[in-house]
């Protein structure tokens, strides 16, 4: 094999390839839709589709997949990064005015170790649970943690996790049965049913900041950019709220920062998420241009494909060769 050593500018010259692979975050601004994907519709008793109405979606770093949930309750779905279902988990039977045993599931967080929280909007509880695909998931295999009163269809819209506490964000969609929008942060001891902000007599969680800062009527999921491991986004701490028309950032402050119009008016948007490279995902229930329900990518100007990864360092190989050859005057052939 042809040898040569790496010289300090060809390792400089990959550090700063290291560096432009990694989402580098400067807000909403540059960022443009990229795919609009159809999910499939529900089919009764089957493992092979996505919810009607897809209200949450997160990406887990340890498959580089979204996880969808829909507020029917029926079903947990895997897919790909373009809405192409790989597994599906049932959620079980029950006696909730939805025929579930889970109450309107709305909200859905990707935690570690194949484990995930989702909220349940009506009765304001956090769940956690293991996925496990050609499953059907029970409230017995699951820990429930009370956050407030129960209300109506106004109460736990969404949820991230929340690595710089090592908590949870939540977010109350609107104003309805005594409770306020609003948006709260906790930690949460699934194993003892307790919260540090909550429980089963709050009716008011105590908030981040006033939520009429964010400026909507709905507040439809939220996401902590310091969820974005390996790149210049890890340690933001500020948030980006889902609405019904956009995605607005936040400070934990309340001061807003960013912001992004979604493709069309009225469009029922749901759920969003963020993979590592900066891309950022959302489902809509509502059957955007004709779709039972559907999956939009938005990404930053700045996000090179992945195969221009391969490429890049395959040009600099080629110049680091050159390079050593033109200071030998020779080439060796490989063995």
């Amino acid at each position: 094999m042809t040898k040569f050593a790496i010289n300090a500018g060809f390792a400089a010259a990959i550090a700063v390839l290291s560096t432009a692979s990694q989402a580098q975050w400067t807000g909403l601004g540059n960022y443009s839709l990229v795919g609009n994907y159809a999910l499939p519709a529900l089919s009764p008793n089957a493992f092979s589709a996505a919810e009607f109405e897809a209200s949450a979606v997160t990406w887990n770093k340890d498959t580089n997949t979204l996880f969808m949930l829909g507020d029917g309750g029926g079903f947990i779905t895997e897919t790909t990064l373009n809405g192409t279902v790989l597994g599906t988990m049932k959620l079980a039977a029950g006696s909730s005015p939805q025929g579930n045993e889970f109450y309107d599931p709305e909200g859905l967080a990707y935690i570690g170790g194949g484990k995930f929280v989702m909220t349940e909007e009506r009765y304001r509880t956090a769940v956690q649970f293991t996925y496990a695909a050609n499953t059907t998931l029970t409230r017995a295999q699951t820990s429930t943690v009370k956050l407030a009163t129960a209300v109506g269809n106004t109460g736990l819209e969404g949820i991230t996790y929340d690595p710089v506490t090592g908590g949870y964000i939540f977010v109350n969609e609107t104003s309805g049965s005594g409770a306020a929008q609003n948006i709260f942060q906790t930690q949460i001891n699934f194993a003892a049913g307790t919260a540090t902000n909550g429980g089963a007599t709050t009716v008011n969680n105590t908030s981040l900041f006033p939520a009429a800062n964010i400026g909507y009527g709905s507040l439809n999921d939220v996401f902590a950019l310091s969820n974005v491991y390996g790149s210049s986004v890890t340690g933001n701490q500020n948030l980006l709220v889902l609405t019904l028309t956009g995605i607005k950032e936040m400070t934990r402050s309340g001061t807003a920062v960013s912001n992004l119009a979604l493709l069309g008016a009225g469009y029922q948007v749901e759920g969003i998420t963020m993979d590592n490279n900066g891309v950022i995902y959302v489902v809509s229930d509502n059957g955007n241009l004709g779709f039972n329900s559907a999956l939009m990518v938005y990404a930053p100007a700045a996000v090179p494909e992945p195969e221009g990864y391969g490429l890049a360092l395959g040009g600099m190989a080629a110049l680091g060769w050159v390079t050593r050859r033109k200071r030998t005057g020779t080439v060796r052939a490989a063995t």
